[in-house]
């Protein structure tokens, strides 16, 4: 593990000494290879060392002292070499791989060397217990960095099979990295490849049968090179460990391992351990590790793009980072995108959709009664012989035969009343669509305003998450200072803990929200997908025009004519009334039809051909003298009926017509009531609503203020830890509040569509305006 203290072992700028009193005592720097972004960070450790030591010795940095080696093993050596031969060098600070392995080969040290940890635990080969170097004028500062340690914590986090380990080619060229390696994997069920590089086009053609990363090197690549290499593994939506620069985890490396120290910790010892060379100790006594703990890291984007399992006691353990806002996704959605799609792409509308296709074959089935109905049929016959032979031709013992059958109905009251009571029905059927429809759409919108809060929600969290994180580190701080007891970290550490509960909490809401649009789409439950609200503008207030036409609500003399109107357009409008109302239409068809039955017959017509075919054996001639009958003939006949009683069939069938129309009826009168009540609901909701948004909006820019100031504050020391903690809470529960509002606002508005049956976004701007003026001419007239 590497933190971008490591870097200073990359930079260097001249640093002129200050001219004071004490003894000078000039350090020489030898690094690897510069990196620019680090030279602030040597000028934070300057003044830590110069505050530490400046008691005891004028600390002198010269750029001639300044040495790099560009990665090359000879150039390190001869560095090294002329600062010790230089008489005005008294200690040389160490770092980077390349320095610490052709120093740390030396068998003595002329003049103190401090060796900071760039040094791989596994490649170490102290004896077991030893803490110092037990080398005169000699100390290292290890962290306790190891491929083993990694290894295993990514194992335990992603059971990955076949795993790359990608580092730079220069540490395998001074390093045992195979043989290391294949220590390492004695302890560990997987495979692994070693890839080194140079530049990123190195990985070309070598990840194709990995499913993980595991990353150390490319620390000396630029900025847009690190990206790139990032890049490479998240297309191929590999899971990525480092545990080298935290930085790679804002390139998108999925789990970083660091320190949860801050930078004061490595600059102290570094300080103090000038310090006792300065004052004459023995380097060789002092203790070579810096003991830190570990945190990981895990970038929530990249965990999003490229699908990563999260356990949630993951979660828990893990710092959190990377832009909640920039989760990626499959597809995203707005409200538009999302009515539309219900409409195609929903299995309920579909499922209804077939009772309306049932209803028209129904209606089809019910005209049939008048169509003839037609019939063919064929026979052979073989009757006793000796009856056949006395049967004087009529009876043949074999003869074959056909007869034609045309049936059709001129007239029944029941087959004409069935038509229109099957035609009210497909009416009813066709509203009774409409209706699921629109609820639909509604279910939908909910769907879609359920995820749009969980995502704020989620949002929130993360940010609360942050700004607790933040105060946790001003504790550590002003308690590493002196300036404030244990109880604020522990305290802050609980705070810590809580907040990333609910950002897990927020996490599951979230992809459950998902789950149910996606399930209300039509879309694999799998699939990643985002919301968004075309509705509001960078303030996040709302935009949509015709929110204008609800505005009228806002003036009490117009409400309530503006109320009368959106009952009547309700029950105007309402699929299930006009579906009712078809009912209510075929039951009345029904009742009349027991009623006039009684006095209309049912009028038929009936035609009939019989042809014989063949006559053979005894009895298939007539007697001398005799004709018989024609071997083909035909018949007609018009067949009138009256049924005079029907077991009283009919006057009960009539009965329970009339009080299905009944039923019907008072079905009817409910709906009406039921939305004029929902009218009335939804209007006071939406004036409740309202209100509450432009509220909550002074509310949170209010209370985000008032935690800025605070912060410092309790940064200077003028607050307790328990007005920070009740001003936090109190943003980001005002944050929270500001969200649902908002939403149920707009959530309000859409349930008020759907009782008018009509939705806005549905119709065209024209169409929108010429309702809102016919509102207006109704109600401010």
């Amino acid at each position: 593990m590497k933190n971008k203290i490591i870097l200073l072992i990359l930079l260097f700028s001249s640093i002129a000494s200050l001219g004071q009193q004490q003894k000078d005592y000039h350090i020489a720097i030898l690094g690897d290879k510069q990196i620019p972004e680090t030279i602030l960070l040597l000028k934070q450790l300057k003044e830590e060392i110069k505050s530490v030591v400046g008691q005891s010795a004028n600390i002198v940095f010269k750029d001639s002292f300044v040495l790099l080696n560009d990665l090359n093993l000879e150039k390190a050596k001869n560095n090294y070499q002329n600062m010790l031969e230089s008489k005005d060098v008294d200690l040389i600070l160490s770092f980077g791989s390349v320095n610490n392995f052709v120093i740390a080969k030396n068998k003595t040290f002329p003049k103190p060397v401090i060796l900071f940890g760039a040094i791989n635990d596994d490649f170490i080969t102290f004896p077991e217990g030893q803490v110092t170097s037990n080398t005169p004028n000699l100390t290292y500062i290890l962290t306790p960095q190891s491929y083993k340690r990694d290894l295993l914590q990514f194992k335990e986090i992603f059971p990955y099979q076949k795993i790359g380990i990608v580092l730079d080619k220069y540490l395998t060229d001074i390093y045992p990295v195979k043989n290391t390696l294949d220590e390492v994997f004695k302890d560990i069920d997987s495979d692994y490849i070693l890839i080194p590089i140079n530049q990123v086009s190195d990985l070309d053609g070598q990840l194709e049968s990995l499913d993980a990363i595991y990353l150390s090197g490319g620390i000396f690549f630029t900025k847009n090179e690190q990206i790139a290499l990032v890049q490479k593994f998240n297309d191929k939506k590999l899971p990525t460990f480092t545990s080298i620069d935290k930085y790679f985890s804002d390139c998108g490396i999925l789990l970083t391992s660091q320190p949860v120290n801050n930078l004061d910790q490595f600059f102290r010892r570094i300080a103090l351990n000038i310090e006792a060379a300065v004052n004459g100790d023995n380097l060789s006594h002092l203790p070579i590790y810096l003991d830190i703990d570990s945190k990981l890291s895990l970038n929530i984007e990249t965990a999003f793009q490229i699908n990563f399992p999260l356990k949630y006691s993951f979660l828990l353990q893990t710092n959190i980072v990377g832009n909640a806002k920039r989760l990626s996704s499959q597809k995203r959605y707005s409200l538009p995108d999302v009515m539309h799609q219900v409409l195609e792409q929903n299995l309920n509308l579909k499922a209804e959709q077939k009772n309306i296709e049932l209803s028209a074959e129904e209606v089809k089935l019910s005209k049939s009664e008048y169509l003839p109905n037609l019939s063919a049929s064929a026979s052979g016959t073989h009757i006793d012989p000796d009856l056949a032979e006395v049967s004087n031709g009529s009876n043949p013992e074999y003869s074959t035969s056909g007869n034609i059958k045309l049936e059709q109905v001129i007239f029944s009251e029941q087959a004409s009343a069935n038509i229109k009571i099957q035609k009210e029905l497909e009416k009813a059927t066709k509203e009774s669509y409409n209706s699921s429809e629109k609820n639909a759409i509604l279910d939908a919108g909910i769907a879609y305003y359920s995820a749009l809060i969980a995502k704020a929600n989620f949002l929130i969290n993360d940010e609360n998450l942050r700004v607790t994180r933040k105060n946790y580190e001003i504790a550590q701080q002003k308690y590493d200072a002196g300036q404030t007891g244990k109880s604020d970290v522990l305290r802050w550490k609980s705070e810590l803990a809580r907040a990333t509960q609910s950002i897990v909490n927020g996490y599951t809401s979230l992809n459950q929200s998902f789950n149910e649009l996606n399930q209300i789409l039509n879309n694999p439950i799998g699939l990643k997908i985002d919301v968004f609200n075309t509705e509001e503008n960078e303030l996040g207030r709302t935009k949509r025009e015709h929110w204008k036409f609800f505005n009228l609500l806002d003036d009490p003399f117009l409400r309530e004519k503006f109320t009368h109107f959106v009952e009547e357009l309700a029950i105007e409008n309402a699929h299930e009334l006009k579906a009712l109302q078809y009912n209510i239409s075929a039951t009345k068809r029904l009742e009349t039809l027991y009623q006039r039955s009684k006095f209309l017959p049912t009028v038929g017509f009936q035609g009939q051909y019989n042809h014989t075919f063949t006559r053979d054996g005894k009895g298939s001639t007539y007697p001398i003298g005799f004709s018989g009958a024609p071997d083909g003939y035909y018949n007609l006949g018009v067949q009138v009926t009256l049924p005079i009683f029907q077991k009283n069939q009919r006057n009960i069938n009539r009965q329970k017509s009339f009080i299905q129309r009944e039923q019907l009826n008072f079905q009817k009168d409910e709906a009406i009531v039921s939305i004029k009540k929902n009218v009335n609901d939804m209007i006071l909701s939406i004036l409740s609503q309202y209100s509450s948004i432009e509220l909550s909006q002074v509310s949170t820019e209010a209370a985000k203020e008032s935690l800025e100031l605070m912060q410092v504050s309790y940064s200077n020391g003028a607050i307790g830890i328990t007005s920070l903690i009740d001003s936090q809470q109190a943003y980001f529960q005002a944050q929270q509040q500001q969200a649902n509002a908002t939403y149920n606002f707009q959530l309000s508005i859409l349930q008020l569509e759907r009782i008018m049956s009509y939705f806005f976004i549905l119709h065209s701007e024209e169409e929108n305006q010429a309702f809102i003026n016919r509102v207006k001419e109704k109600i401010v007239r």
